[in-house]
């Protein structure tokens, strides 16, 4: 049983880097994905507090990582998928995780300081990028619901 997994699996990786190399990589939501990136990287680059850059950039990875696992647990179960990679080998990698939601998440702790103010602040991100940046990357197609929408 586990050979014919591992033998479907492996088709299914070949399809996946066929369609990624033909139709996928250097498409203009491939550019839109590297773009965003860099984007913000840049942004957080510009303003990230450099006295205090060992605790912003803890931030960053401990929600990069938060982001990662929860992407990898929702692909995985089928809640959403992403039509388009930056690299093929890893879903980390695409532009809603890799970097819009932790730099803001990094900027957001290095901007609001007191408890309250900060979860409040997160809260709005939250909202914002629920209701305003899931929906736009839906309509873009690089990012699709599958079994799940924007409440939950």
């Amino acid at each position: 049983m586990y050979s014919h997994i591992e033998k479907m699996g492996s088709r299914y990786h070949s399809l996946e880097t066929h369609i990624w190399i033909h139709q996928d990589v250097f498409s203009i939501q491939w550019w839109t994905i590297v773009l965003l990136n860099a984007l913000f990287f840049i942004l957080l680059i510009i303003l990230i507090d450099r006295s205090r850059i060992l605790l912003i950039s803890l931030a960053f990875v401990v929600n990069f990582i938060i982001v990662g696992l929860a992407d990898e647990i929702g692909t995985f179960y089928d809640r959403w998928s992403y039509p388009h990679q930056l690299l093929i080998f890893t879903h980390r990698l695409n532009a809603v995780d890799f970097a819009i939601v932790p730099v803001l998440m990094a900027l957001c702790y290095q901007f609001f300081s007191k408890w309250k103010v900060y979860l409040l602040a997160e809260a709005i991100i939250s909202a914002v990028i629920c209701f305003i940046g899931i929906p736009v990357f839906v309509y873009f197609n690089m990012y699709k619901l599958e079994n799940w929408n924007y409440l939950y």
